[in-house]
């Protein structure tokens, strides 16, 4: 490769890279602010309150309300992904850091 081939490549790395960068920190403050809901859902999910919520729900004593967070599925997807985010984020952490 010649010099204005590499310099022209690597300039094109660095324009994807800065900009998959910034995106990242986007998506990393908004994840950061999410642990807050993660952490109570995480509370609520599985607790007296929640089983009583799911038993009401589920002998229609509620009504007509999105209720998805009553089903263990959704949530314990959502927990678990959250968990497998963080080990991944570790992961690339102490890669970039070695």
């Amino acid at each position: 490769m010649n010099q204005i081939d590499r310099i022209t490549n690597m300039e094109k790395d660095l324009d994807i890279v800065i900009g998959e960068i910034e995106l990242f920190k986007k998506s990393l403050m908004n994840f950061e602010k999410v642990q807050k809901d993660i952490n109570r859902i995480s509370k609520y999910y599985g607790s007296k309150v929640w089983y009583k919520d799911k038993e009401d729900y589920e002998n229609n004593k509620i009504h007509n309300i999105k209720a998805g967070i009553l089903g263990e599925d959704y949530t314990y997807d959502m927990l678990e992904d959250n968990r497998e985010i963080a080990i991944k984020m570790l992961e690339i952490a102490t890669k970039i850091l070695k």
